[in-house]
Formats: structure tokens, C-alpha cells, sequence
């Protein structure tokens, strides 16, 4: 079959490319092309462009490319445990996480938000990750089919559409594989636990310290056969694998064995302590503010049953972090067929169906009856004669009347961990099937090439959870009376009630808590939830030389291309009624899961453009401008609502080489992303944002500056907030910073705008065979950046300042004036808006050499870098930008920015046959924050690390090969904060980024 000179030039040189990027394997296995038959490859696939360009070295659009071999030197079952890994990508969900866990694995280029990163398997996207969250789940990708991974940072939606806007990841997956090939693989974590420093703060706290451990074991078995078929027109391959994952606990980690903040107690150590929550047998009526001394309002519960003041500490709090995972259990199965077959000399068939399931546990600490909300009946058996201080008239403000009468008390705080019932648990499954079809070939003696294709998706996800309190049960619960016989029962019997005495403890200091109270009040929750895409499209492209479209300065012609994109996704997450409950029906869940449904529906039109303009002239060996542009038509719908809008994407690019050696290139390109479903339409929640603490003229730390008889804030600015002059000195403060926000999905939004600029060279000297190196400079800017709405603090803190609507519309008092979390409707507004702004810039290198040193064998290495000049976020317009470049947990969309961040690899081909090792060093430049504990150890600026990884390969025969290796080989403790709350973090770090022990792993490989 004839291809045109500029097809086949492209397809040469795009196997050039990737055999530059890509690092040292072993001998070339059977399924490698050569370059000739990757020129005749139709399922060639080019990340940047569906035109046939180089993608890295010849193309305007930097890519990172990570070969197969890389995967294998990181010791990877996870895809996300690679991708972290890379300079241009920051943390995103992944295994690690427990606190809103979706079960999904996601990713998050240039840490603009994972939803904004595109990915790609072969040049095809992925649908929404689960109901829970729309970015791409990573789970989806067959780890052991994965021939390479391309990663281009930077807005990419003219040619891919909407979400490109932080970059796209495609993972590009092997062809033609012919044979057996089984994989075995397994890992496990090892660490000495031997900080002394943080051993001493767990054993100062009386908390268990842990010891040497080895933990989180992993293994993976995969199975893959493939074979062409007789007259060698097409190949089929069938993959299969399973996974197995154990958990990782918080309580195994010196670093993590107990929540660590500010301690000036004698149970701290170096200034900093175990803290824990205060909802932890603790009780108090909060609305009591009359200041009266001889009121106990506040007190806490010994193991012995006496009540005794509050005063927090160690000994007086819960560790919640114990039991947290920074590893989630989980199993995964995977399926995966591909088939390709040349009906005639110029039509390919090609088909590819894929299933995965991945079954995790979420694991969070013990529920309580967290909030101030609950009522008690003054002649409740338990509350009545408790030893030390009474906590019927002496907290709860019964009299003896009120205890006659079996008065009601409301609104009072009545906290015990569920230390009976055991952790909280969200089991998660996701299950996704995947199909694509087309065609594809050429015409007109190869001079237009085409593919139609069409593509089905489906995702079901559900989560099961369970240990949580119901609230209505729990209050139910706490209304207690003596029946004829002097029996502690519900005062309303219904549904089975048995009473909850968290008031009173046994002889030995046991808790009276019955397993019936339990059975009564725990509950489960249960979210289904499934979403489809469906696309179907195509697209025609030709190399217009043939017809004279070229310029009187270049050989190769014009080349074309035109396409048509059409795509639903829809979205459907149906909760139990429990969970639907306004303010949230269980008590640890923090607000109401409510349902969602809708769908977006897109019909695109595409082009790109490729015009050499001089070739092979002095000072211009190559002058190429290349172009994109994409129209994307919208429709929306659910809830009731409908809407539409539409969208350009469009791209420009310039390659000038002016002597072979050297590359120079830049490119300019508008990117968008449209709004998806769950932003669109998830109804109205409740979320639980924090307010900073300021003292007042009493010396008391008060969170609302409008509250207690002391406040900070004048009677005037009080008023913008919705205080009236009766209210004023009067409100009850907000308890432990935690008022309340009512958020959801806004169906007007508007699409979000990127700009994207880069610059750059590529340097590949012949006078140094073997070296490449390339430099970019990128800036990203996003407007209309969606977000959920203005941040509590902001929100308050502009209202009293200005008096600006914008801000003091926003705000809800409850009718007593307070913002105290627990009554619906009471807070702050923080729906999705078009509101927030975005920027960020910085420099890309990447270094690639290999060398033959004579009898020593090889060389090889592989450096990527990053260096973050600039990543300012503003919440709203003419706000002034937070400044997240080196900063942690300041606000900013990721939670940790360093300002440097690279990983080098070093293979060396050893003298002996078949035997390879690398070496890989990865280093995060330290973060700076506002330091919260004054230790030397804990002060919040994360420091910079390094990690060295080691891999060795051995080749016995050509059938079997074996590979091993140490990951994070010193074992280097993690990098520590007292700002490392979730999503991302856990356990005083963030497990995303940086490792939390060394592993080992070891794998074998059978091919036949």
C-alpha cells in the first residue's frame, strides 16, 4: 500500500522519537515494530496532534514520555503510583486516601485540579470516574499492556475537547503482542519506626508506639496472549489481571501514631503533642454564656465514670488518626481484548472491549454524637448523682423541679466515640466496561487517510457505610425514663429503642454502652451510582502537497485535517433516605448526600493544519506553523433545568530548527472546560468549613468575632453579617471553629477559559551522540474558574470590612444570631461559581543521554524537571492572589507546591549478560507555611527530601526475566505538618506525595 513522502516521514520520525524517550529494556521483544513497520501501522497513535507529528522532539507541544521499562523500575501495580511520581504532576486521589475516598484513583497535571486533566487510553478518553467524581479513574488502565505513557502539560482542548485545560495523559497501549506472557508480582512496606523524636511524643501522650513493621504487602498476576492471525492481516490480544492490596494503618507509622500539633502540657515533648478531638466523653451546654462561676459548662468523663472541667490536652482528647489508612485495602480484576484486522489493502477494523472491578475500604476513625443539637430529659436516669460533678444540675442546668417534671433540655453537647462500635467504613466498589469500534485506512493512492470510530462506557459505583450514628435514632436514644420496675428504657419505645448511657461507666471503669443501644443507632449508609458516555466521531486528513499546497521554500506539502466528535455523558447517584436527611442524617458525615442526575450533550467540529513553510535552507533546516480549532455545541440536563452554550477552542504552533542540532519552538492555545454533572446539578448540601480564632477583650479565643458579651467586631460591622442591636453581645460562639455552609451545584454555570503560552528547545548536538536536551517555559492562566463558592473565612471577613452584598448576602445567622453548625440553613452560601481565577508558570527540562562505556557495558539517564515560578489563586475577581508557588495548604487548589520538583534516573547495562540496574532519585523542594508549633521538628515548613529507589532486571533465558528492587531505599520519614487534613492528606503528611516507608518488591516474567 502507497503512502504519501510526509506520512511516511512523520511515521519514521515519530519511531525515532519514541526510542529516544523511551529508557533500556532487555533484548527486543517479539511484539517491538521496527521502523519500517511502525511507517505501516494505521494505529499509530501521536499525543499533541491526530496528525502525525513527532510529539517530543519535533512537535511545538512538550511531552513526557515514560516507557514501559520505567514502569518496572518503579516497582508499579498502581498506575497513579508512577504518575505521582512525575515533576509535572501533583498530588491527586489515590489509595492512599480514607476521608472522601470516591474508590477512585485520579490525576492531577500542573495541580490545577484532576478534573481538569484530560486522559486518554490510545488517544480516547475516559468517562467520569464514578458518581462521586468526574475525573478519569486511573483503575481503568491495564497496568502490564501499557507500552508507554505520554504526558502534555498545558491546555490541549482543540484538539482533544473539553478538560485538556491542565494537560492531557495518554496512555498508549502495546499492539500486535504474539505469544504468553505471564507476570507475577508482589510489594511490601518495611520501616524501622526509629524516630525518636515522634516515639517520644507518642510515649509522652500514653499512646501505643509503634515498632518495626512490615506491612501493606501487594501482589499482582497477570496473564496476556496474543496471536496474528494466519494470513497476517490482524492480531488479537486477551489480557487479564487481578490485584490484591492490604492495608496500612496510621497507628504503624511513628510519624502518624497520634495526631501531632502545639502542646505546652506536660505531656508534650519539644513543643509539640498528641492532640486529638475534643468530641470525646465530654458533655456541656454551650448556650449557657451568663458567666456565672459557678457553672460548670464544659466537663469530661475519667475511664472511672467522674466527671471532672474540661481542660482538652492529651488525656482529655480522642486520637482519630490511629486507624486511619494511609494504605485502603482493596482488590481489583481487569479484562482487556484488542483486535485489529486489514479487511482489504487500504480498510483496518480494529476493536477493543475492556471490564474492571476494584473493591477498596475507606477507614476514618470512630463516629460520636458529634454537635451541640441533642435533648435531654432532666430525669434521665444516667445524668442524675454522676460522681465528681453533677452532670444533671450542675452541666445541663436542671433543677429539682426540672427533674420532677422530666423537663427537656435542648441543645446540649453529649460526645462519646464510638470505641464500642469500632471505625468508621465506606466500602467502595467500582465497576466499568468499555468498548470501542471503528475503522480506519486510506484512499486516493494513500494520499487521505481517515477513521470512524465509536465508543460506549459505563461505570457503577456504589458505597456501603457503615459504624456511623443515626441521628434520629441517637436522640431518640437519649430520652430515657425508669419503667414500673426501675428499668432505664426509651421514653418513645418505637423501632426497638434501647437507651445510650454514655453518662455513666462501671465498676472497673467499663463502658455501659449495651451492643442492643448499639444495634439501635448505628446505621448504614448505601450511594449507588452509574454514568455512560457515549461517542462517536471521525475524521479525515490528507497531505494537500499532492495537490500543490506547499511552500516554494519546503518539500513536504500541507497537511489537513477535519473531524466531527459526538458525546453524552450522563450521571445518575441515588443515595438511601438516611442519608438524604437535611443537615445529614448521620452524625459523622458532616451534611445531607443528596441525589443527582443529569447529562451534557456535545456535538463537536474540528481541524488542524500543518504548513511547513522552509526546509533544508540555511538557518532553517525546519519552519513549520501548525494550528488547531475546535467548536463544541453544549446541551445540559437535570433537575429540571436545561441549558446550552458553546464553546472555541483553537491552538497555534511554531517549530523553527535553524540548524539540525537545534529546535526551537512555542505555541499558543485557549483552552476550555465545560461544566459536568455533578457541578451542574448536585442538589443542596451541607459542608463544615472552619473559622479562625482571634482573642477577645476577655482573653477568650472566639472564632465569630460577633459572639460571646465580648466581641471583636463593632455593633456596625456585626450588622452587615445579619446581627441585630438585640443580638449584639449575646450570640453563642461557634464550637471548636466549625460553623456550617450550604453548597451545591448551579446549572448557569459557564464554561472555564484557559490560555495557554510555551516556549522552548530541544537540543540534540551530533557532536555528542546520544544527548537530548529540551527546555520549555509554560503559562497557564484559568478564568471562570469553577469553584464551590467564596470560603467561609473570606466571606465573613470582607462582609464585616466592606458591607458588601457580594459577601454578606452569602451569610446566614440562626434566629439567636449564632453560625453554629447543626441547623439547617444556618452559614454560608457556597454554591459552584464561575468565580475563582488561576495562574501559574514555571520552566520544564528534560535531559536524555546514553553512552557506551567500552567494557564496562552502558549508560543511561533520564532527568525531568520542574520549576514552578509562579501559581497564584484568587477566590474571586480583585481579590488578591494567594501565592501557592512553595506553600503548603494556604488555600490554593493543591494542598503542596513545591517549587522544584525532578526525577533522575541512571541505568547502567552491566558487563554481565541480560543484567540491567537503575537507580532513580526523586526529589520535592520543601514548602513554607505559617508556623503553627514551635519545634524544630514540627513547624509546618516541609523540609526538602530525596528518595533513591533501586531496581536490578535479569534476563535467565529468553523466555524468563526477573526483576526487584527498593523503593525509597534510606527509608526517610515523610515530610511533616500539622496542615495536612484531607483530601490529600493523612496522618501528619501527605501520603500522595511522599512515601510512608521503604518497599520492596520483586516480580518475575514468563513469555512464550
Amino acid at each position: 500500500m502507497r503512502r504519501s513522502s510526509k506520512l511516511r516521514l512523520s511515521a519514521g520520525s515519530f519511531a525515532v522519537g519514541v526510542a529516544l524517550a523511551a529508557s533500556p529494556a532487555f533484548a527486543q521483544e517479539a511484539d517491538v515494530t521496527t521502523e519500517e513497520e511502525e511507517t505501516e501501522d494505521r494505529g499509530i497513535v501521536v499525543t499533541g496532534s491526530r496528525l502525525n507529528l513527532n510529539p517530543n522532539l519535533e512537535g511545538a507541544a512538550p511531552v513526557l514520555s515514560v516507557s514501559q521499562q520505567q514502569l518496572q523500575s518503579q516497582g508499579t501495580v498502581r498506575v497513579e503510583d508512577l504518575v505521582n511520581q512525575l515533576p509535572q504532576v501533583f498530588a491527586g486521589q489515590a489509595g492512599e486516601v480514607s476521608n472522601g475516598a470516591s474508590g477512585t484513583a485520579t490525576l492531577n497535571l500542573r495541580g490545577i485540579g484532576s478534573v481538569r486533566t484530560l486522559v486518554l487510553i490510545d488517544g480516547r478518553r475516559l468517562p467520569y470516574g464514578s458518581s462521586s467524581i468526574s475525573s478519569a479513574n486511573l483503575d481503568l488502565i491495564p497496568t502490564q499492556l501499557i507500552e508507554r505513557v505520554d504526558v502534555l502539560t498545558g491546555g490541549a482542548s482543540a484538539v482533544y475537547g473539553s478538560d485538556a485545560v491542565g494537560g492531557v495523559a495518554n496512555f498508549i497501549l502495546r499492539r500486535d503482542f504474539e505469544g504468553v506472557e505471564l507476570d507475577f508480582q508482589g510489594n511490601f512496606q518495611q520501616t524501622g519506626n526509629g524516630n525518636d523524636f515522634f516515639n517520644n511524643v507518642t510515649a509522652a501522650a500514653q499512646q501505643p508506639v509503634p515498632d518495626g513493621i512490615i506491612d501493606g504487602e501487594e501482589f499482582v498476576i497477570t496473564g496476556m496472549i496474543g496471536t496474528n492471525t494466519s494470513d497476517g492481516r490482524g492480531n488479537v490480544t486477551v489480557y487479564a489481571s487481578y490485584e490484591q492490596r492490604n492495608q496500612v494503618t496510621q497507628d504503624n507509622r511513628s510519624f502518624s501514631a497520634c495526631t501531632i500539633g502545639e502542646s505546652s502540657a506536660a505531656t508534650s515533648f519539644g513543643g509539640a503533642g498528641c492532640v486529638g478531638s475534643s468530641n470525646f466523653r465530654r458533655f456541656a451546654d454551650f448556650n449557657d454564656i451568663d458567666g456565672n462561676p459557678d457553672d460548670v459548662d464544659d466537663v469530661f468523663q475519667e475511664l472511672d465514670g467522674t466527671i471532672v472541667p474540661f481542660v482538652g490536652g492529651p488525656a482529655q482528647t480522642f486520637n482519630f488518626g490511629a486507624l486511619n489508612f494511609f494504605q485502603r485495602p482493596s482488590e481489583r480484576f481487569t479484562l482487556y481484548g484488542r483486535a485489529h484486522y486489514d479487511i482489504t489493502d487500504n480498510i483496518e477494523a480494529f476493536l477493543d472491549v475492556s471490564y474492571t472491578d476494584v473493591i477498596s475500604d475507606a477507614q476514618i476513625a470512630q463516629t460520636a454524637s458529634f454537635g451541640a443539637i441533642y435533648s435531654i430529659n432532666c430525669d434521665n436516669p444516667f445524668i442524675s448523682g454522676t460522681p465528681g460533678i453533677d452532670l444533671a444540675t450542675e452541666v445541663f442546668g436542671c433543677t429539682d423541679a426540672d427533674i420532677a417534671n422530666g423537663t427537656i433540655q435542648n441543645n446540649l453537647f453529649a460526645s462519646h466515640r464510638n470505641v464500642e462500635g469500632g471505625p468508621r467504613n465506606s466500602r467502595l466498589e467500582n465497576s466499568a466496561f468499555r468498548i470501542i469500534g471503528g475503522a480506519r485506512g486510506d484512499f486516493a493512492d494513500g494520499i487521505w487517510a481517515y477513521e470512524l470510530f465509536g465508543q460506549y462506557s459505563e461505570t457503577s459505583d456504589s458505597s456501603l457505610s457503615t459504624n456511623d450514628f443515626i441521628v434520629s435514632n441517637l436522640q431518640q436514644a437519649f430520652l430515657v425514663t425508669t419503667d414500673a420496675d426501675g428499668n432505664a428504657v426509651c421514653t418513645d419505645p418505637s423501632g426497638g429503642c434501647v437507651p445510650y448511657n454514655i453518662f455513666q461507666r462501671g465498676p472497673n471503669g467499663e463502658s455501659l454502652v449495651s451492643q442492643g443501644a448499639l444495634d439501635f443507632i448505628q446505621g448504614v449508609g448505601l450511594v449507588i451510582g452509574e454514568t455512560t458516555q457515549t461517542v462517536y466521531g471521525g475524521n479525515i486528513q490528507g497531505d494537500l502537497g499532492e495537490y500543490g499546497f506547499n511552500s516554494p521554500w519546503a518539500e513536504d506539502g500541507v497537511a489537513l485535517l477535519v473531524g466531527f466528535e459526538v458525546r453524552e455523558d450522563t450521571l445518575e447517584s441515588i443515595p438511601d433516605e438516611i442519608s438524604q436527611v437535611p443537615g445529614g442524617g448521620f452524625t459523622g458525615v458532616g451534611g445531607a448526600t443528596l441525589p443527582v442526575a443529569g447529562e451534557v450533550d456535545v456535538f463537536e467540529l474540528f481541524a488542524e493544519i500543518q504548513i511547513p513553510i522552509v526546509q533544508d535552507m540555511p538557518f532553517f533546516e525546519e519552519l513549520t506553523l501548525s494550528g488547531q480549532y475546535r467548536y463544541s455545541d453544549y446541551d445540559t440536563d437535570g433537575n429540571g433545568t436545561s441549558n446550552s452554550f458553546s464553546t472555541d477552542a483553537y491552538g497555534v504552533q511554531l517549530t523553527w530548527a535553524p540548524v539540525e542540532d537545534i529546535t526551537l519552538r512555542g505555541q499558543y492555545q485557549r483552552a476550555v472546560r465545560a461544566p459536568n454533572v455533578i457541578e451542574l446539578f448536585t442538589g443542596q448540601n451541607t459542608g463544615l468549613p472552619n473559622l479562625n480564632s482571634t482573642l477577645n477583650s476577655n482573653g477568650d479565643q472566639i472564632f465569630d468575632p460577633c459572639a460571646t458579651p465580648f466581641p471583636t467586631a463593632s455593633a456596625a460591622a456585626c450588622a452587615n453579617t445579619g446581627v441585630t442591636a438585640a443580638q449584639f453581645g449575646n450570640i453563642p460562639d461557634v464550637i471548636s471553629g466549625q460553623t456550617q455552609s450550604l453548597t451545591g451545584g448551579n446549572p448557569n454555570l459557564e464554561p472555564e477559559v484557559s490560555d495557554t503560552y510555551t516556549f522552548g528547545a530541544v537540543f540534540s548536538p551530533t557532536f555528542v551522540p546520544g544527548l537530548t536536551i529540551s527546555l520549555d517555559y509554560f503559562d497557564i492562566s484559568v478564568d471562570g474558574f469553577i469553584s464551590a463558592g467564596i470560603a467561609a473565612q473570606t466571606t465573613l471577613d470582607q462582609c464585616l470590612t466592606t458591607g458588601n452584598p457580594t459577601f454578606c448576602d452569602l451569610i446566614n445567622r440562626a434566629p439567636n444570631g449564632s453560625l453554629i453548625a447543626g441547623t439547617p440553613g444556618v452559614g454560608f452560601t457556597q454554591t459552584n461559581l464561575n468565580i475563582a481565577e488561576l495562574e501559574t508558570s514555571g520552566f520544564d527540562l528534560q535531559v536524555n543521554y546514553s553512552t557506551d562505556i567500552g567494557s564496562y557495558g552502558g549508560l543511561r539517564f533520564d532527568y525531568a524537571g520542574t520549576y514552578l515560578e509562579e501559581f497564584d489563586f484568587s477566590s474571586f475577581a480583585g481579590d488578591t492572589p494567594i501565592e501557592c508557588a512553595g506553600f503548603l495548604n494556604n488555600g490554593c487548589v493543591s494542598a503542596v507546591n513545591p517549587e522544584y520538583r525532578h526525577r533522575m534516573l541512571v541505568t547502567w547495562e552491566t558487563p554481565v549478560e541480560s543484567l540491567e540496574t537503575t537507580f532513580t532519585w526523586r526529589h520535592f523542594s520543601g514548602t513554607d507555611n505559617d508556623p503553627n508549633v514551635d519545634s524544630p521538628e514540627i513547624d509546618d515548613d516541609l523540609p526538602s527530601i530525596n528518595y533513591i529507589d533501586w531496581a536490578v532486571f535479569y534476563e535467565i533465558t529468553d523466555s524468563i526475566r526477573l526483576r526487584g528492587g527498593i523503593l525509597n531505599i534510606f527509608d526517610e520519614t515523610p515530610p511533616v505538618s500539622t496542615s495536612s487534613g484531607p483530601p490529600l492528606g493523612n496522618g501528619n503528611t501527605f501520603p500522595t506525595i511522599y512515601d510512608t516507608a521503604r518497599t520492596f518488591f520483586g516480580g518475575v516474567n514468563f513469555r512464550f
